[in-house]
């Protein structure tokens, strides 16, 4: 260790209502990007359908 330098206190342990809020807030963008992948996937296709030349 460097001298002059303090070591980091160790973060204190989340509470168990804060880390379902974090797995329901991680759930629900999970979600919205499948949503937002899906509609990618169906506009992929329909501009293979309509416009073959690209």
């Amino acid at each position: 260790m460097m001298p002059g330098r303090t070591l980091r206190k160790a973060a204190p342990p989340d509470p168990p209502a804060e880390r379902a809020a974090v797995a329901e807030c991680a759930l629900q963008l999970r979600r919205i990007g499948d949503k937002w992948d899906l509609r990618q996937k169906i506009l992929n296709l329909l501009a293979k359908l309509f416009c073959p030349e690209t």
